[in-house]
């Protein structure tokens, strides 16, 4: 599966699923993509976390931003 449809899934889960499934879906993301720490955080704070409060609706331009963080190289 390619990266951009595996966060499209992470996402439409985490619209659907109970908040005590939240943490457990957002890892096997992080794990299927083996993040370092720093891209977790990135995608954890402007994409997953919004995603999971309600706060991010469009799922596409949600998939967008956390596609553009992924390609970002590390400074």
């Amino acid at each position: 599966m390619d990266t951009t449809s595996l966060i499209y899934d992470t996402l439409t889960n985490l619209t659907n699923a109970e908040p005590n499934q939240y943490a457990e879906i957002r890892q096997k993301l992080y794990d299927q993509l083996n993040l370092p720490f720093d891209k977790k955080f990135a995608l954890y704070s402007s994409v997953l976390g919004p995603v999971s409060a309600g706060r991010l609706e469009d799922l596409d331009d949600a998939v967008t931003k956390a596609c553009k963080i992924l390609e970002k190289k590390p400074s």
